[in-house]
């Protein structure tokens, strides 16, 4: 049902033109940054701002023999293929651009602003319509003609304009913080790095700096580990009992600490296979598929074979061994890309050397590190909280379930 004072439109009924960007060959036209004029691809289009990063660059000949795809101040960007239906609006200082691939739709200012363009596309009733005009998630990719028809809820101009101001307040709020999130994860990456290595030394509870040199050791002299098991499959009284079952995916998405899991073991599954249990605060290890990936035991647990699970002796605290194993993830993916070792075992990893502190400084480097864990926490559940409330607020703002105050009217 169409609100009062509303009307129900296709977006080609409210666009002087859709069309879309440079799709033959357009390698063809490039040429180093500097050299030419700017090209939006799919990567400088988010959703409702403008990625100014890795930018690709037409020659001026190239740029002039593709003038349908000349940008102008307020057309809306559409990406096409990967995550179909994000859009943003041009800003003046990248009028005169081009575009690659990506599909361009020129508001009728008469009709419809830009920004509330941008917002519908963004929104989940939006991109829900181009999934279902293109067939669903399986397709992925959006044609000109299933924007054309996309079906746009529109308010008179002053109400789109209000509405539009009401959320650029919650697209600003959540790249403020995306910005301090990335900050901060830059900085806590750094600050590991230094403090790992014994590069950058800590003050004690005294206040006084720690010295002293530190000890190289290999890993398997200070822990003990060992791989862990997965039992069939296909005998049901294996699973569905009261023993966390760690795989890697759950890994990847509770991140530092672990404490429930996707599955779970009962005791005759544990005892017939490899499967051991680990216990709480040992260090897990992927050896196998997202390789270098680490994680801590928050509970007594146990682990696929793809899992190393670590068990400190007392001379390693086990939050030390956290960060410095995480350390090294980069560099150990790096050589699983280039084929050098695209696997590990509990014999390489026994292997591995790290300069070890004193046990007080490595819980004073724990201490410190873990702080920057949790400030990046509280932000990314900031930024998730300002998704959440922009996505419910879409919803209502843009369905008119809820009106906004237009001058000193409302409405209704």
């Amino acid at each position: 049902m169409v609100p009062k004072g509303w009307s129900s439109v296709q977006a080609q009924d409210v666009c002087k033109s859709i069309s879309v960007g440079v799709v033959i060959k357009p390698t063809q036209y490039y040429v180093p940054e500097g050299y030419g004029v700017k090209a939006f691809r799919s990567a400088n289009v988010r959703e409702g701002f403008i990625n100014d990063s890795d930018w690709v660059y037409f020659s001026h000949e190239g740029h002039a023999i593709n003038k349908k795809s000349h940008l102008k101040t307020g057309d809306v960007l559409i990406v096409r293929t990967g995550y179909p239906g994000t859009a943003c609006v041009v800003t003046p200082e990248f009028e005169g651009s081009n575009a690659i691939d990506i599909v361009i739709a020129r508001p009728d200012m008469d009709k419809i602003i830009p920004e509330y363009l941008c917002a519908y596309t963004n929104s989940h009733i939006g991109k829900s319509q181009v999934l279902d005009l293109q067939g669903g998630m399986a397709q992925k990719h959006l044609n000109v003609g299933a924007y054309q028809v996309l079906k746009i809820n529109l308010p008179p101009l002053r109400e789109q304009k209000k509405i539009a101001q009401i959320l650029s307040t919650w697209d600003k709020a959540i790249t403020v913080t995306e910005k301090l999130l990335a900050n901060s994860q830059q900085q806590k990456k750094a600050l590991m790095q230094q403090l790992v290595t014994g590069k950058k030394r800590l003050l004690d509870e005294n206040g006084v700096r720690f010295s002293g040199e530190w000890k190289r050791v290999k890993l398997g002299a200070i822990a003990d580990m060992n791989s862990g098991g997965t039992p069939k499959s296909t005998v049901e009284e294996y699973y569905g009992g009261n023993i966390p079952w760690v795989s890697i995916s759950d890994m990847t998405s509770n991140g530092k600490w672990i404490a429930t899991t996707e599955k779970y073991l009962t005791e005759l599954g544990l005892n017939s296979s490899s499967a051991r249990i680990y216990p709480k605060n040992s260090v897990l290890y992927a050896m196998y598929a997202s390789i270098g990936e680490c994680s801590i035991a928050a509970v007594n647990l146990t682990s696929s074979q793809a899992i190393l699970g670590i068990r400190p002796k007392d001379c390693l605290n086990y939050e030390f061994l956290y960060f410095y194993l995480t350390s090294l993830k980069e560099k150990i993916k790096l050589q699983g890309q280039q084929g050098t070792q695209s696997n590990l075992n509990a014999g390489m990893v026994k292997e591995f050397e790290l300069d070890l502190p004193s046990i007080r400084e490595q819980q004073k480097i724990a201490a410190v590190l873990s702080a920057a864990d949790a400030e990046i926490s509280t932000l990314e559940k900031k930024l998730a909280c300002l998704r959440d409330e922009k996505k419910a607020l879409m919803q209502q703002l843009l369905t008119g379930k809820r009106r906004v105050k237009v001058d000193e009217a409302v409405a209704e």
